[in-house]
């Protein structure tokens, strides 16, 4: 009976300590200049209103991710900026070297000054993946700089985990 148990709570043990793994990643992502970009002024204050943009980026320190590394990605995102702070709130697909996907969902905040954003920060988190990333789970931060150009460049943190592999068929039993 005690080996029964003590079976048991190993096994619970180890299982709990595989399936809560999380695998940590750093990256670099640069992104340029919004194309297009449409902006609404909102008439409630002066200097508020309402972007719509789409970013083409490319990962300078690739984010690996289960062996694979990103190489690019596009980021649509909408930006509610006031004189004094913009937030922004996006989707980000990254595209890596097998061809595989994930999608990211992400939210962030930058002080306004004279019309353009400062140094900010925000929060994101795995919403899926093709291929050998289908199942993705996992969130992180940034801080992001922009440039006198309109480009950006976020540096990336956070950690993921994937669903274990599927069990293998049971083999049929011989007679």
């Amino acid at each position: 009976m005690k080996t029964r148990i003590l079976s048991v709570a190993v096994f619970v043990f180890a299982f709990a300590a595989v399936a809560g793994a999380q695998t940590k990643q750093t990256g670099t992502l640069h992104c340029a200049k919004a194309d297009p970009s449409y902006t609404v002024e909102v008439p409630d204050h002066a200097g508020h209103a309402i972007m719509l943009q789409k970013l083409a980026c490319t990962w300078t320190t690739p984010l690996e991710t289960a062996g694979l590394k990103s190489v690019n990605a596009v980021n649509v995102e909408t930006d509610d900026a006031t004189s004094t702070k913009m937030t922004a709130n996006g989707t980000h697909v990254s595209t890596l070297d097998n061809g595989d996907k994930y999608f990211v969902s992400y939210h962030g905040t930058s002080p306004m000054k004279d019309g353009k954003p400062g140094d900010g920060s925000g929060t994101w988190m795995y919403t899926g993946g093709t291929g050998k990333l289908k199942g993705l789970k996992g969130k992180g931060t940034y801080t992001i700089k922009f440039d006198a150009d309109g480009s950006a460049t976020a540096e990336v943190t956070g950690e993921y985990t994937l669903p274990p592999a599927a069990a293998a068929p049971a083999k049929p039993k011989a007679k």
